[in-house]
């Protein structure tokens, strides 16, 4: 079984769903919120340049 590393702090990621895979990169996703790549919102990820939940309607 491969351990996967967050790439924001290091830290391993527990299998248990709740990471984040961009690009081949595996991130917590708290680490990948506050490292500025996409945001994360009523369960859908955003990418730079989108502003407004589309579920929602608040900013991401």
């Amino acid at each position: 079984m491969t351990t996967l590393t967050c790439e924001g702090c290091g830290d391993p990621i527990e299998d248990d769903g709740s990471h984040l895979d961009s690009n081949g990169e595996d991130w917590h996703e708290a680490c990948y919120e506050v490292s500025g790549g996409s945001s994360y919102c009523c369960g859908m990820i955003y990418e730079d340049g989108e502003d407004t939940c589309q579920s929602c309607g608040e900013p991401l």
